[in-house]
């Protein structure tokens, strides 16, 4: 993603920048952050799945899940490495896809689970079951932008 150092080139004016409650987006000086709101997230599972009719769950119920995740070397997959290694899950990372909608096409074909953040994931294919982590998942929104710059 350009949108860090394009704000520190002063190629973009501002811009909207992310990071997980547990793993913050490492900013370099000079640059001025402001929150604007965060995302909770959940995990989407196959309409068969065996907490299909739970509205909640923890973590650590997936244990034993294979996962659909952002592609090796994105913030976003790095997170969820962390997260899931953090509750003592090692992840098994059947399917990677950059984009909410084809995550969420993998789930509804039953090839794993994913986390699936509210905002901007779009309607919930049939198929598809959102579960709510009992101990929270959300993703930190911010405006970003050079401190030297006239806001």
């Amino acid at each position: 993603d350009d949108a860090v150092p394009g704000t520190v080139r002063g190629d973009l004016d501002l811009a909207v920048v992310l990071d997980w409650y547990n793993k913050p987006l490492s900013l370099p000086g000079g640059l001025t952050k402001a929150p604007l709101l965060d995302d909770p997230a959940d995990v989407a599972i196959p309409a068969g799945h065996r907490l299909a009719g739970r509205a909640e769950a923890e973590l650590e119920d997936f244990a034993g899940d294979e996962w659909v995740s952002w592609p090796q070397g994105e913030f976003c997959h790095d997170w969820l490495m962390l997260t899931l290694r953090g509750k003592g899950i090692e992840p098994r990372v059947s399917h990677m896809a950059g984009e909410h909608h084809t995550q969420l096409a993998l789930v509804a074909a039953g090839l794993g689970v994913a986390v699936a953040p509210r905002l901007g994931r779009g309607p919930v294919p049939e198929g598809v079951r959102m579960v709510r982590v009992r101990s929270g998942m959300r993703r930190h929104i911010y405006a970003v932008w050079r401190a030297d710059a006239d806001r």
